[in-house]
């Protein structure tokens, strides 16, 4: 379900005009919708990814993907684990308590490490530049054009957050197209769309990053971690993006950001029963979801075939 549509619903569930209300801003709705598609790919796990990390000797920590919200692969002891590959076996990580691993304190390197843990996230450097051309917003999405940047070498990804510091509007990158050109979804400080001018200066803010943590550290170069993770998705800030969920899904997302803005109203009785909603939906799409991919559960073994 695109942008559009759901801000047209949100409005509605609220009975607000999805034109004219200064209630429920363009930017403020989409950002509570955006908290609503977290929260149900944290719950029912609709999209999946893989990533591969290659070892260096002696180090522990590696960065994940930007789109990482969770691990879900498990044995049949409920365990999450990884796959480590040594390039002829596999074997496998367990996580384990970043304080177990504190404690035990095995900073000696080895063939074979044992665990992992998820690190807190770290945060890269921000990015700032200046608009070399105009960026007309086109259903809510504008494009920033900056000759002298290099937004790919410099790590920007989708869903970092952008800043007019001329005009002071915010927004959310949306789209890396070029080293020189974001897709932006931009709003002014009313929350309406907004776009870019030719010199209008800006900052990008990088998404925190999480951390794998392998325990004890691999001696050994070339080797291959490979990581099964639930993605948090793309975010959706304008009109004809949409999220990667099938359409019956919208509703619920809509009742969450009712819910949202209802505790922002300080009507939280009133908002709590489209929560309710959510979470009834959200169980039902999780039983779904698991007999259309042949799950029993929540759980995945992709350890054992039997």
């Amino acid at each position: 379900m695109d942008g559009l549509t759901l801000r047209r619903l949100l409005a509605d569930a609220l009975n607000e005009d999805h034109d004219t209300s200064e209630f429920i801003p363009a930017k403020t709705s989409y950002d509570y919708l955006y908290q609503a598609a977290v929260e149900f790919a944290n719950r029912t796990r609709p999209t999946t990814a893989t990533q591969t990390i290659t070892t260096v000797a002696d180090q522990t920590a590696y960065t994940l993907d930007q789109d990482f919200l969770k691990l879900y692969v498990k044995d049949d002891s409920n365990r999450l684990y990884i796959p480590y590959s040594n390039g002829s076996t596999v074997d496998y990580l367990y996580e384990k308590d970043k304080e177990d691993v504190i404690h035990d304190n095995n900073t000696t390197s080895v063939a074979q490490p044992n665990f992992f843990y998820i690190d807190d996230a770290t945060l890269g450097s921000n990015v700032t530049g200046t608009a070399t051309a105009n960026g007309t917003a086109s259903n809510g999405e504008a494009t920033l054009t900056a000759s002298a940047s290099t937004f790919e070498t410099d790590g920007v990804e989708v869903g970092d957050l952008v800043h007019n510091t001329t005009d002071g509007s915010s927004g959310v990158v949306l789209e890396v197209t070029s080293e020189t050109a974001l897709v932006t979804a931009i709003f002014s400080n009313a929350g309406n769309y907004n776009d870019w001018a030719t010199d209008d200066t800006f900052v990008i803010t990088k998404q925190p990053r999480l951390q794998l943590v392998i325990d004890p550290p691999p001696s050994t170069a070339g080797h291959t971690i490979t990581v099964y993770y639930i993605q948090r998705p793309d975010p959706v800030y304008a009109d004809f993006r949409q999220y990667r969920f099938d359409n019956q899904y919208g509703p619920a997302l809509v009742r969450y950001a009712a819910w949202l803005y209802k505790y922002r109203d300080r009507e939280p009785d009133f908002g709590d029963k489209w929560y309710m909603y959510f979470d009834r939906q959200l169980r039902q799409f999780g039983v779904k979801i698991n007999e259309q991919r042949g799950r029993k559960g929540f759980s995945v073994n992709m350890k054992k075939n039997r």
